[in-house]
């Protein structure tokens, strides 16, 4: 009797296959028509996985610390629109770890204050730091542009002449994240 011996290895285990000839059992069959009893050996000794090829965080803790702070960010921008009359001038609302700040530009001082306020009643946030400019009383040429649906701010920069790092200095923004219904400064 001849023996052929093939190996299979996967998630840990090694499979040995064996496969005869013809045998005086089986006399007419094939060597594939022949019963192949399988052995199972066991598992392979634990070996370390090789690292990936990708990058890990090695502290889980600051992603999650992040998704956090990015959920309280929408929080507090949702307590502003909540209210009407803030509605018009959302700011920027960055959030790291717990203390919430606000940029951005508003007509009066009375609602740089109370947007703070509505901020410091969210669940969550530490400390609010309110970086909100009031515009200037007495500039009478200022001009503003309420933000449509589907505008970005290269489009409002072209149709009121300006670049697009102009029209973000005016507005205080620091990123070219803008929302409809927002109110932007355009001279």
């Amino acid at each position: 009797m001849t023996e052929r011996r093939g190996w299979i290895v996967g998630l840990g285990w090694t499979l040995i296959v064996a496969g005869c000839a013809p045998s005086p059992e089986h006399p007419g069959a094939s060597a594939a028509e022949q019963p192949h009893p399988v052995e199972a050996v066991d598992p392979l000794p634990s070996q370390p996985l090789p690292k990936a090829s990708f990058y890990i965080p090695s502290d889980t803790g600051t992603v999650a610390r992040h998704v956090r702070d990015r959920a309280l960010a929408a929080q507090v921008l949702l307590a502003l629109s909540d209210v009407p009359e803030l509605r018009a001038y959302l700011p920027t609302v960055n959030v790291q770890e717990g203390r919430v700040t606000l940029r951005g530009v508003v007509p009066s001082e009375a609602l740089r204050q109370r947007m703070a306020q509505v901020a410091a009643r969210v669940p969550g946030v530490e400390a609010v730091l309110n970086e909100l400019e009031v515009e200037a009383a007495d500039d009478a040429t200022a001009r503003y542009h309420t933000v449509g649906p589907g505008e970005t701010l290269w489009d409002i920069a072209r149709r009121y002449g300006l670049s697009v790092t102009e029209l973000r200095r005016l507005n205080g923004l620091r990123t070219a994240t803008i929302r409809p219904g927002q109110r932007l400064r355009v001279r």
